[in-house]
């Protein structure tokens, strides 16, 4: 058991949640499910975003060029599947 006196909610719930998994590897649980208890949190088999890769160098010229052309960060970010402040990161010199 964690002591978590005096702790801010979120960070008692962060102990929480490595609580619960640092008991499912204790205990040997893997995918099957079985003996969990109901009050203790999933494993995460599938990350919820994508991993971070940088692009590539075809797609930083291009990134560039679209900016050039005048689209706007937000449309490049969305249209490669890059996050907005690595597609201002690559263009941030071009007006």
């Amino acid at each position: 058991m964690v002591l978590s006196n005096g702790l801010k909610p979120n960070v008692q719930l962060r102990f929480q949640r490595l609580e619960a998994v640092w008991n499912q590897a204790r205990l040997g649980i893997r995918d099957s499910g079985a003996s969990q208890r109901e009050d203790d949190f999933e494993v995460v088999t599938e990350p919820s975003r994508p991993p971070r890769t940088p692009p590539t160098p075809e797609e930083v010229d291009a990134i560039r060029t679209a900016k050039a052309s005048g689209e706007s960060v937000r449309s490049i970010a969305e249209r490669f599947n890059k996050h907005r402040s690595t597609v201002w990161r690559y263009t941030k010199d071009i007006r």
